[in-house]
């Protein structure tokens, strides 16, 4: 299954994950050239010190580079293609070799004296090989992950070997009371290159992962038009006074200036489960919907009923018109959305839906998606490519 939006908004999206099959740059690389300048540049200053300058020397130390290796499987290129070329045939049975992949994003420390990191859940996915390195601290740090958690696309990760000194750790703020206008700091490792800054403001705080109409996806989304490149991933979004606001996790496809960042709010609710090796509960009920004709704007239509869902368990049928949710009235689906996302696993929702011009009262129980993942796997043999490919995550 897919575990991240293709869109948000109608608008491509792309990770910002660095995936690489050659060479990569060395290990401080673009903050070393820095370094040697630093003294003289310093003493021919004469500009005074901003508020991006402070908020670097807080917390672009704490700032790592998240370097990732898996192995995959390939088919094996050799002289025994000619015969496959020419008869059809392999004379080796279709031998495969294994190929080593590597990628890299970013990531901050949360605490420094345990070595706790939180990153993207994409960065780390499938690794067999997790490294993390900070800016002038020579070789990286071999790490683990915690657990993730794919529905906001956020990862806990941890240094394996207990940290002598602490390490340098960044403060986890609000995004609550972020504004649109609002300054942002991205910071991070794009292209690998390390200690990288860019400024830019909070262009909206109204975006979600929800467009798809699954009743399971309706996680807010920061937007800033701060730079966002391939190898950000995971790397903090800050305010002016250098507290974490959002962590980045994609960019739009196309354009420039458009990238999306997880509210720290959402971080902070699943971190007490990551830390503790646990998987968040998140509910669903296997609802697929749309806003029906467009002459009729205030109309939620149900698409898709998920086989072996709760959804079809309570009776729901594809042209439901969705009525009342829990004695509300419906007028979008992403009211349906924000019910669901807040509701506990196991807990009841009363629905009224029209169907064939009668009113009818449903009741579906909530469920955990781990189930839906579990079933996909299930369904695509374990990991394979079903006739059907349903979005499970955003």
């Amino acid at each position: 299954f897919d575990a991240w939006p293709a869109s948000v908004s109608g608008v491509p999206l792309q990770r910002c994950a660095h995936i690489s099959h050659g060479t990569r740059l060395p290990d401080g690389f673009g903050s070393a050239v820095a370094t040697k300048a630093d003294g003289a540049a310093q003493a021919r200053r004469t500009v005074k010190d901003n508020f991006v300058n402070r908020v670097v020397e807080k917390c672009g130390p704490a700032v790592v580079r998240v370097e990732m290796e898996r192995t995959v499987e390939v088919p094996s290129l050799d002289n025994a293609d000619v015969f496959s070329f020419f008869f059809g045939i392999r004379p080796d049975g279709g031998r495969r070799q294994q190929h080593k992949v590597r990628g890299h994003g970013s990531g901050f420390c949360i605490d420094g004296a345990t070595g706790i990191i939180i990153t993207n859940a994409h960065v780390v996915q499938g690794a067999d090989r997790l490294t993390a390195s900070f800016a002038g601290r020579g070789e990286g740090f071999e790490c683990e992950v915690l657990e993730t958690d794919e529905a906001i696309d956020l990862a806990a990760i941890r240094t394996k070997e207990r940290p002598r000194t602490p390490l340098p750790s960044v403060p986890l703020g609000g995004s609550e009371g972020v504004r649109t206008g609002d300054w942002a700091v991205v910071l991070g490792n794009p292209f690998g290159l390390q200690n990288t800054c860019t400024l830019g403001i909070i262009s909206s705080r109204d975006r979600s992962t929800g467009e798809t109409g699954f009743d399971w996806m309706r996680h807010p989304l920061l937007q800033t038009d701060a730079a966002v490149n391939q190898g950000n991933s995971g790397g903090p979004l800050l305010n002016e006074a250098g507290e974490v606001i959002g962590i980045i996790s994609m960019r739009a496809l196309f354009g420039e200036g458009i990238g999306f960042a997880i509210p720290v709010d959402s971080a902070k609710a699943a971190l007490p489960n990551l830390l503790q090796r646990k998987k968040v509960p998140r509910s669903y009920l296997g609802l697929k919907m749309s806003a029906g004709s467009h002459d009729v704007a205030s109309r939620v239509i149900v698409e898709m009923v998920l086989p072996r869902s709760p959804a079809e368990a309570a009776g729901f049928q594809v042209d439901d018109e969705i009525l009342e949710v829990e004695g509300r009235k419906i007028r979008h689906f992403d009211e349906v959305q924000i019910v669901v996302r807040s509701t506990q696993v196991g807990r009841k929702l009363q629905f009224k839906v029209q169907r064939n011009g009668q009113v009818i009262a449903l009741e579906a129980q909530a469920s955990d998606i781990k189930q839906l993942r579990e079933g996909s796997a299930r369904s695509t043999g374990g990991g394979g490519v079903g006739k059907h490919r349903v979005m499970i995550m955003p």
